[in-house]
């Protein structure tokens, strides 16, 4: 009995685990963050898979596949290497607004 309840307890944490991150075509990861409170993205026109970012330069993000209430990444407001990559865990995070049709 034992191997099995640490199996389905097992399945249980990995079934959470995976909800509670997802990423949108715009590479925004869904960060794990205290109680702190964002700010909210703006509905792009009509769209109900693209925002404005609360941050300047106030770009349209693709969201698809996120849910209201998530948080995102504007990774146009992260810092750059030497290269000139992002460093996307600089980015600013907002959250997403519910998306109406």
């Amino acid at each position: 009995m034992k191997p099995i309840y640490v199996i389905l307890s097992s399945i249980s944490l990995l079934t959470l685990a995976s909800c509670s991150s997802s990423t949108t075509v715009a590479n925004n990861l869904n960060p794990v963050i205290g109680d702190k409170n964002y700010p909210a993205a703006y509905q792009y026109k009509t769209s109900t898979t693209q925002v404005i970012s609360p941050y300047r330069p106030h770009n349209v993000i693709d969201v698809k596949g996120m849910r209201p209430g998530h948080l995102a990444r504007d990774t146009s407001t992260a810092k750059r290497d030497k290269a000139g990559k992002p460093i996307i865990s600089t980015a600013k995070i907002f959250r997403i607004p519910e998306l109406k049709s």
